[in-house]
């Protein structure tokens, strides 16, 4: 959705440049100030004058006593900056002057002023350029034209305007951010396929060492990460972001990695725990936080494994760190670790059921338990959440249990 927002910027964007450029265009040819009108002698050019005339040829085609038919070939040069359309000369001509023939141009005669408009097709004096009219005259005497009056419109082209020229830096600007958005689009695909690969090994490289973990103890196969898809709920229930979501579920699968280094026996013995063995089945958070000390990568990883032992009041292991002196992720992973141990048949007892378990957990509530936490892991064994996780590992531990008979038959 982002993406096609993005497009459709780019779209509206480009369709206003496009009308900026038509409505610059329509600007300048109806810019109501161009009107050029100023007296030009037809002697010639001046260093001075931008817009200058001269007869470029005279001929007097027939003299006689009684008139005179006489050839004028007027010719107007621009050396503005602008072109010129839309234009006329007038002239002053006896009151006998007749118009025999005229060329390039139409012309209309009244008394002694006589004004030349040049056809449609021709009436434009561009830059740097000249145009030339002509007409054959029949008077009494012999007449030369020496000046005329000249009136036209300037024709603005649009790339000479300035805002031509800050449209052209947008349409320039609009390229750059399209292409930059395509080439940047192209690379963040490949960056999102090589973080996706890089989070599978990450995530395969943990399942494959959990599965050394959970297979110490035939009573809780599945059970990290089982721990891990209720604190990553629990953490998208409280609103963190996506990231902090994936970190806490990452955390929750390491969360018991230091049981890798307790003995066999004393993690599956059935009777009751000697205060030595207790002490070593606790010193499991400790191992933990050195297994995962180098492991920085993902926040909160090793503080995850060191402290979700450690009490709301204070009266937890291995620390006896209080409240929100406890890391936010062991307060969200210890709420699950604790719901996860008691839906779970261990050695020594029986799994409890829905109620005894939602009873243990308001009872700790403030104790044992963070009281913000433990609220949404209630939420989700009411709405069943943690039956759809169960249902989901179930056939993960069939996996594990196999694998491990297979291994004992070896």
């Amino acid at each position: 959705m982002k993406d096609k927002n993005i497009i459709l910027i780019f779209i509206v964007t480009f369709m206003m440049i496009l009308y900026s450029y038509y409505l610059n265009c329509i600007t300048a040819d109806n810019f109501v100030s161009t009107k050029v009108e100023c007296d030009v002698s037809l002697s010639g050019s001046l260093l001075s004058e931008k817009i200058y005339g001269e007869i470029s040829s005279y001929n007097v085609l027939v003299d006689s006593s009684d008139y005179t038919e006489s050839e004028y070939d007027i010719t107007i040069y621009n050396q503005e900056s602008f072109s010129l359309y839309n234009w006329t000369i007038e002239l002053s001509v006896p009151e006998d002057a007749y118009i025999e023939n005229c060329w390039n141009a139409q012309y209309e005669k009244m008394g002694t002023h006589l004004r030349l408009t040049p056809v449609l097709e021709n009436s434009v004096i561009y830059k740097n350029n000249s145009h030339t009219i002509g007409i054959i005259m029949v008077t009494e005497d012999d007449y030369t034209p020496e000046e005329i009056k000249f009136i036209g419109f300037k024709y603005i082209d649009p790339i000479d305007t300035v805002s031509f020229i800050i449209i052209t830096i947008a349409a320039v600007i609009w390229a750059a951010l399209l292409i930059r958005y395509f080439v940047t689009r192209y690379n963040l695909k490949e960056y999102h396929e090589k973080q996706l690969n890089d989070e599978k090994i990450i995530l395969q490289s943990m399942n494959t060492f959990i599965n050394f973990i959970d297979a110490k103890d035939a009573y809780t196969r599945g059970h990290s990460r089982r721990v891990a898809m209720y604190a990553a709920e629990i953490a998208s229930r409280m609103k963190m972001s996506a990231e902090e979501v994936q970190a806490v579920y990452y955390c929750g699968l390491l969360h018991d990695a230091g049981k890798i280094s307790i003995p066999d026996a004393i993690l599956n013995k059935p009777g009751a725990l000697t205060d030595e063995e207790r002490m070593t089945i606790q010193s499991h958070t400790v191992n933990g936080g050195k297994i995962l000390e180098k492991f920085n990568s993902i926040k909160g990883i090793r503080e995850s494994a060191m402290y979700h032992h450690e009490r709301y009041d204070g009266t937890g292991y291995p620390e006896g760190l209080k409240g929100d002196a406890i890391p936010i992720y062991a307060r969200i992973i210890g709420v699950a670790d604790a719901y996860d141990a008691m839906s779970s048949n261990r050695v020594y007892r029986r799994h409890l059921n829905k109620d005894e378990i939602i009873e243990q957990m308001q009872s700790g509530s403030g104790t044992q338990f963070d009281p913000n936490i433990v609220k949404y892991m209630i939420d989700m064994i009411n709405d069943g959440f943690v039956n759809i996780v169960k249902m989901e590992t179930a056939d993960e531990a069939t996996d594990l249990d196999i694998k491990a008979s297979m291994f004992a038959k070896i």
